[in-house]
């Protein structure tokens, strides 16, 4: 990432590299941002940019076949950036779609839901502003395993929230799955427009 040091700052870091566990960071949780109106996007803690590395190589050691060494990769992420949405919706997915365990996935989208609940406020959550899809795709995670569980009486009010907060219907549903954008989505400032 640009002006956030190079990979080599990155590997004095990581296990093995000599450095041990990353410098915990102040979170310092989500908060929004009004854009116009009733319309709000996320404003993320700057720790996931500090992480973001971590992040990129972990859901491409995925991409390469090995969900145990991304799992790791993006557990070490956590451990800088305890609330990285980001990250937990991509051990949600290894854990739903890897390991086929929807109860650990669950624990990784429910968190994450919870990181954004926290901010409270009403209104509306576009959902082709960046900062916001991950919260997008830790609904659909959560619902998807509350269905894996054979509770769809929870996914249901979960997926109404979202089509609520979007502002659309389920046509409105994130369409990707496996890699999400994670937080360079094609600006890497928090609370970017896109």
């Amino acid at each position: 990432m640009p002006g956030q040091g190079d990979a080599g700052d990155r590997g004095a870091r990581r296990p093995g590299g000599g450095g041990g566990k990353p410098i915990p960071r102040r979170t310092g949780g989500l908060s929004l941002r009004r854009l116009g109106g009733n319309d709000f996007e996320f404003i993320h803690p700057r720790c996931v940019e500090e992480m973001e590395l971590d992040y990129v190589e972990g859901i491409e050691i995925r991409q390469a076949g090995d969900p145990e060494g991304a799992r790791d990769a993006l557990r070490y992420a956590l451990q800088g950036c305890g609330d990285n949405i980001w990250v937990h919706n991509a051990l949600g997915r290894i854990a739903l779609e890897d390991f086929r365990d929807p109860g650990l996935a669950r624990g990784h989208f429910g968190y994450a839901f919870e990181l954004a609940q926290r901010a409270d406020f009403s209104g509306r959550l576009p959902r082709d502003r960046v900062p916001n899809r991950p919260f997008y795709e830790a609904v659909d995670g959560l619902a998807t395993c509350y269905e894996s569980l054979g509770k769809p009486e929870e996914a249901g009010p979960l997926r109404a929230l979202a089509a609520r907060l979007g502002g659309g219907g389920g046509a409105d549903r994130p369409r990707g799955r496996g890699t999400p954008d994670g937080p360079q989505g094609g600006s890497r400032n928090r609370g970017a427009r896109r």
